[in-house]
């Protein structure tokens, strides 16, 4: 096993281990999603609410063409 797959691996544990509590305690703002949607105004419009949607928007969009391009874009 190569050291980046083993450090990729960790980091997806590591992403479970925060994310499963934090979806279990019923506590809003502390799942990635909440996080997410507060940092990038997608609830509410408070200042700046649209130039966050739109990095929002566009990191998404490259990171769906990233995976679907194969790496080319």
């Amino acid at each position: 096993m190569s050291p980046y797959l083993a450090a990729w691996i960790f980091w997806i544990l590591m992403f479970f281990a925060i994310e499963l509590p934090a979806v279990f305690n019923r506590k809003s703002g502390d799942t990635l999603s909440e996080l997410v949607w507060g940092v990038f105004a997608v609830r509410g419009k408070p200042f700046g609410w649209q130039l966050r949607r739109l990095v929002l928007v566009l990191g998404l969009g490259w990171l769906v063409a990233h995976f679907l391009s194969g790496g080319r874009i």
